[in-house]
């Protein structure tokens, strides 16, 4: 777990504890990044990713408010895509659907029973985190689990180029995950694309992972299409 994630598992601890509850906010972000002993660079990040998360939301000049369950529409987690004005939240699972199906052929005739393990092992800790209403840990082992699939691929490139964009394609996950009524589907679709993986079929495997990236996508507010989906 990296310093962002510490910070953001520490902030949404409290906030499940309801300590900020009265306020509905949290408090200004220097006595914040003080009590907690981090830099303000680092807070925000956390920050940002609990917004993606659909846990807290942002308002210029007002603070940074603790979001309602299931809150929709305008400053909660559906409109809080922060690559907005660079990248077009479809556009970006459209890219991620064309590298990670091409991961996940690759991975479908080379994947060891290890590999299977360790992809099953991300799962696990996945439903864990959803047992005990952790998103921050989820989004970690969804991040996970599709790291370990490019690296089964064995690409380099394809490697690197995932690397290249992860912020973007984390932030993509993060937003996905914003409405706790859907926090558990992605297990029961990676348990698939394992499923797919495990048959050896490439083409199995590219179309578990397709559809995975089109409900993911719909979780996130957009219905994508995509061809053979």
């Amino acid at each position: 777990m990296n310093t962002v994630e510490h910070i953001a598992q520490q902030l949404q601890a409290r906030i499940r504890s309801s300590e900020w509850a009265a306020a509905g906010k949290l408090p200004g972000q220097r006595q914040l990044a003080e009590s907690l002993g981090v830099s303000r660079a680092s807070l925000r990040e956390a920050i940002t990713m609990l917004e993606g998360l659909g846990m807290l939301r942002s308002e210029a000049g007002r603070g940074v408010f603790i979001a309602r369950p299931g809150e929709k529409g305008l400053g909660s987690a559906y409109g809080r895509w922060r690559f907005q004005g660079r990248y077009a939240l479809r556009d970006v699972y459209l890219v991620r659907n064309q590298l990670e199906e091409l991961a996940a052929g690759l991975a479908a005739s080379v994947v060891t029973q290890a590999g299977l393990s360790r992809l099953h092992a991300t799962i696990e800790q996945m439903e864990q985190a959803a047992d005990a209403g952790d998103l921050v840990t989820m989004s970690e082992g969804d991040h996970a689990f599709h790291a370990c699939l490019f690296e089964i691929a064995g690409s380099p490139m394809l490697l690197d180029l995932a690397e290249s964009i992860g912020d973007v394609v984390d932030g993509s996950r993060q937003v996905a995950f914003a409405d706790p009524a859907r926090v558990r589907e992605p297990i029961r679709e990676h348990a698939e694309i394992v499923g797919a993986l495990a048959t050896g079929s490439p083409e199995a495997a590219r179309r578990a992972m397709r559809a995975h990236i089109c409900n993911v996508a719909d979780r996130a507010g957009l219905s994508l299409t995509i061809p053979g989906a």
